[in-house]
């Protein structure tokens, strides 16, 4: 019980506040950015691709959350936030607070 008590809490398509504001900060920055330059590009003007970017960013939005929600389906609370930290601290990017451990643990060491 008390695991169940100290986790976020999901607020949308069991995703917690801070992924689902990632995501869209994200899907809003990449679509501006893409449909800016292409219709800067193709016409020579950046507001409509900001206007296009802007009427499809709720639908990508919420296809990525759904993606999302589909690849945390059957895993605990927290297991790709510790995956991501796992893999920035080994690649040297952040410094970890967690113990973390190379290869297999084996009872059989504490034992002797």
């Amino acid at each position: 019980m008390l695991n169940n008590i100290n986790h976020k809490m999901p607020i949308y398509k069991d995703c917690t506040l801070g992924e689902v504001v990632a995501i869209a900060a994200a899907s809003l920055i990449g679509l501006t950015l893409i449909f800016s330059l292409l219709t800067k590009i193709c016409f020579g003007y950046v507001w409509p691709g900001y206007l296009i970017a802007s009427a499809l960013f709720f639908f990508v939005t919420k296809l990525l959350l759904s993606k999302l929600q589909k690849l945390k389906y059957g895993k605990p609370y927290g297991y790709y936030q510790h995956l991501l930290i796992k893999k920035l601290s080994t690649s040297g990017l952040i410094q970890s607070n967690f113990i973390t451990r190379l290869g297999r643990w084996s009872v059989r060491r504490f034992l002797k």
